[in-house]
Formats: C-alpha cells, sequence, structure tokens
C-alpha cells in the first residue's frame, strides 16, 4: 500500500525510568504523555506508559512507547519490542488495507479506537504483533488535548471496533471518520 509510514515502536521494560530517560536524551524531546492504566493480571499489559513524539505532521506521526512490564522470567521477554505500528494516510486506508489483508487469510487480532488512532493488529507470520493504524486527529494540538484527559488515561485501550462492520459502512458510502466514534 503506498502513503503506509512506521508510526511507532513499543519497547516493554523492567527499568522503566532508566529506558524513558535514554530515549528523552536521545530523541531530545521530553516525555510528551506517562499514564498508569488500571491494573492487569495479563504480564503483557504495561503499569507504566511513556509515549515520546518526535515527528507529527498529519495524518504521520512518529514516536517511541515505552511500557513497564514486569518482570515474567523465561518464555516471553519482559524487555524488548512489545509491537511496531504502521500508519495508512487515512482511516478509509486502513479500511481498504484492512480487505487486502484479509483476502489474503489474515485477520486482525484486536481492534480498537485508541482515541488518538484508529489500530487493527494483527500477528505476522512469526508471531510479531503488528498494530496498523489510522490517525483520529488532524494537529498535534487536539491530539495532545486528548491524550491528557483523564478519560483516556484511565482507558488508553479505548473500546472494540468491528473491521467487518468498518468495511462494510465504507462500502455503503458512510463517512468513517464518524463512525469509528460510535459504541
Amino acid at each position: 500500500m503506498s502513503g503506509i509510514r512506521l508510526s511507532e515502536v513499543v519497547l516493554r521494560t523492567t527499568e522503566y525510568d532508566r529506558l524513558c530517560d535514554f530515549y528523552s536524551l536521545l530523541l531530545n524531546q521530553p516525555r510528551t504523555v506517562e499514564m498508569t492504566p488500571p491494573p492487569s493480571d495479563d504480564p503483557d499489559e504495561p503499569s507504566r506508559i511513556c509515549f515520546l513524539d518526535f515527528y507529527f505532521d498529519p495524518p504521520y506521526t512518529q514516536r517511541i512507547a515505552v511500557f513497564e512490564c514486569e518482570d515474567i522470567g523465561s518464555g516471553p521477554s519482559s524487555r524488548g519490542l512489545h509491537h511496531f505500528q504502521l500508519r495508512t494516510p487515512s482511516i478509509e486506508a486502513l479500511v481498504d488495507l484492512y480487505g487486502t489483508l484479509k483476502d489474503g487469510g489474515h485477520l486482525p487480532v484486536e481492534a480498537s479506537n485508541h482515541g488518538p488512532g484508529t489500530s487493527f493488529y494483527y500477528r505476522d507470520p512469526d508471531g510479531n504483533k503488528v498494530e496498523l493504524s489510522a490517525l483520529n486527529f488532524s494537529s498535534r494540538d487536539e491530539m495532545r488535548a486528548f491524550m491528557a484527559t483523564d478519560a483516556f488515561k484511565s482507558n488508553p485501550n479505548g473500546f472494540p471496533l468491528d473491521p467487518e462492520l468498518l468495511a462494510k459502512a465504507a462500502k455503503s458510502g458512510r463517512d468513517l471518520s464518524e463512525l469509528i466514534w460510535e459504541r
């Protein structure tokens, strides 16, 4: 698909402050947003999250995100890549890509409106998590204002979406930028 760009790399760590400080220094950027999501029994869910934004030119963004995850020892690593995100130029392009991947036998394992973006998550053939997303805001100020709200900080996962419903709506001419906010 033309127009797709690398948007976000999410790292997991047990050394949260040390890793955040390193990327803040490396990118010469402050911690853009930090939050503490609700507790979870899932060791893949972070206990703290930090975003470090370093590029914003709608519809594209680039950031490093740091997830503090519990030390789970052997098996899936407590450190390293959590997932990476590829950004499409629009929600329509994301839904088109969904159709292409579905035709190739690949369905998302999750789909959500996180607020800042709408995302479909896939597992590649090696099991790596890939987030395909579209930006929900047209300006950095709008996105940052939303990310500063208690509603977002208390629920950074947002709410689930049905990609098939979005695909059918797109074919019927509905405005997807409004539909993604319907629960």
